[in-house]
């Protein structure tokens, strides 16, 4: 494993333990000292400074990638950016239409992640 990767590793991962611990503990805060309106609104953001880290690691493995490792990244990225825009701006007339039932946007996030990793698994697959 080479140091970016690494590094990265090390970042990100020290990130996703710290997100975890915010997550659990912003919960906790809530619901143990009963706080309600914008103060637990301004509480329950906390894990986002760790999710902000763990962007910033991911900016600096893709700047340590070569040109075929960007250009698979930022396809990948496009692809998924595409689908699931296209798929919840469809699912939104749905919701308006029919009533379907409402999703959260808590669940862009993992969607664009999960798109991106199916996408860069198979995008490498053009370049061989």
């Amino acid at each position: 494993m080479n140091n970016p990767t690494r590094r990265y590793l090390q970042h990100f991962g020290g990130a996703m333990l710290a997100y975890t611990g915010a997550l659990f503990a912003s919960g906790w805060v809530i619901d143990s000292l009963a706080i309600t309106g914008w103060s637990a609104g301004a509480v329950s953001l906390a894990p986002l400074v760790a999710v902000f880290y763990a962007l910033h690691a991911a900016i600096v493995r893709i700047r340590a990638m070569d040109e075929v490792q960007r250009r698979i990244v930022l396809e990948s990225m496009l692809w998924s950016a595409g689908i699931v825009g296209f798929v919840s701006f469809g699912y939104g007339f749905l919701e308006g239409s029919i009533n379907a039932p409402v999703i959260s946007m808590i669940w862009v996030l993992p969607a664009l992640i999960g798109t991106y990793g199916i996408a860069s698994m198979i995008l490498p697959l053009r370049f061989k």
